[in-house]
């Protein structure tokens, strides 16, 4: 089992200081503000020299008896309980522990000799005690230097490719942080689509999960199979009828599932965004893809009586969600009987069923629309292709428009 080494606020900053010497620019607190004497020792001393210099450092530990030791200097060095991106916060939570100490000692102090003077001298105590704070950094320079490191490093901008060239050309791909929405009517495709695309990201090994709300998780495998070896799913629904080849495709198949342990597919009839918290937390290297099937099926962690609101708030939800941790959350969502009674019946966004904070909270909105799905005279039995339009209703940072893609029903696979 991995050793967590425990810090202390105190030693977190001093941890800090001496793994990043540039953070003592940042230092806010003075030496009293810390409790452990030794530590107000090695604040007093780098603030008289101005700088942090570890062998400097440990010469003074090693010829001053009164510095804090060696050995502890060592062990909140080469501690991993600590991060930079904490060293504000770390300040912020010592300044607060330190204001409500002092403020406990001067009422202290008062009490036992309570007079109007010394009730004066208390209220500017705790004026001047209420007053000191710590600003955050303005993280509108971080912004800008993550911008800045982009545009001259020789490295590309991560993007999470679909898998579909025509998809790809127009959105470029998912980035990390994003809430997407995918919608279509009922059995005309989205999940098929998803599970493809699913498939071709897991190929590129980010950690993938598929939540179906809906469908059992027997049934989402079987179809993902039979979109991996393009043998007809009803083929592989009734075990029968295989010729060895294709059974041996579809072991094949399997094997292949198997074998990405960063593919999860989970099928729960009750959901809420905790639990794709809980599954996104977890360590990884690259961003997790979550694809949930369906939005409106799910529940919220803190129920509300009106539906519309519940969606909203598990939009929302999500959405924080993927900020916070970086994940790429797909959506499914159904739309709604009112684009069966307009003469073009390709989805608006307005569609959304229980649309709520859904149109605010994605960043990009996609559609299916295939005529043969409302002229029945335009369906190939033979072959089961259709063609699809993928609706690029909303895309907050690049182009809106329409891609090509082929939906050949009986395989559930695209092509595009």
């Amino acid at each position: 089992m991995t050793k967590i080494n425990v810090l202390s606020t105190e030693e977190a900053i001093v941890s800090n200081l001496m793994r990043n010497p540039d953070l003592i620019g940042k230092l806010k607190l003075k030496p009293q503000m810390f409790s452990d004497d030794k530590i107000q020792g090695f604040i007093q001393y780098i603030m008289d020299v101005g700088k942090v210099d570890v062998n400097q450092i440990y010469y003074k530990s090693r010829e001053d008896k009164n510095f804090i030791t060696t050995k502890r200097l060592g062990e909140i060095y080469n501690s991993k309980g600590t991060d930079k991106m904490f060293f504000m916060q770390d300040q912020m939570n010592l300044l607060e522990s330190y204001v409500i100490e002092q403020a406990a000692k001067e009422s202290s102090e008062y009490q036992s000799m309570p007079n109007r003077t010394n009730f004066k001298h208390l209220i500017e105590q705790l004026q001047q005690l209420d007053s000191m704070t710590i600003d955050k950094e303005n993280p509108t320079d971080n912004y800008l230097m993550e911008v800045m490191d982009h545009i001259l490093s020789d490295k590309p901008k991560e993007f999470i490719k679909t898998g579909f060239a025509a998809i790809d050309n127009k959105i470029m791909g998912f980035e990390s942080g994003q809430l997407n929405v995918l919608g279509a009517r009922p059995s005309l495709g989205k999940t098929a689509l998803a599970l493809n695309m699913l498939w071709n990201i897991t190929l590129e090994d980010y950690p993938t999960t598929f939540f179906s709300l809906e469908t059992g998780g027997n049934n989402i495998v079987e179809r993902l199979v039979s979109s991996i070896t393009n043998i007809p799913l009803h083929k592989i629904k009734q075990a029968d009828g295989m010729s060895d080849d294709e059974t041996s495709l579809i072991m094949g198949a399997i094997n292949k599932i198997k074998q990405h342990s960063n593919l999860r597919i989970e099928d729960q009839a009750q959901m809420t965004p905790q639990r794709v918290r809980e599954i996104v937390m977890k360590p990884s290297d690259k961003p997790h893809v979550i694809f949930i099937d369906y939005l409106t099926l799910m529940e919220s962690d803190v129920p509300q009586r009106d539906r519309r609101l519940e969606v909203e708030k598990i939009s929302r939800d999500l959405k924080i969600i993927a900020k916070e941790t970086g994940c790429v959350i797909i959506a499914l969502s159904q739309l709604s009987r009112g684009v069966e009674s307009r003469n073009d019946k390709r989805p608006m966004m307005s569609d959304l069923r229980e649309a709520g904070g859904i149109e605010q909270d994605a960043n990009m909105i996609f559609f299916l629309y295939r005529e043969d799905y409302y002229d029945k005279e335009l369906q190939k039995n033979d072959s089961g292709k259709s063609d699809i339009e993928f609706i690029i209703a909303k895309n907050k940072d690049g182009e809106t428009g329409t891609a090509e893609l082929e939906f050949y029903k009986k395989s559930q696979r695209f092509y595009g």
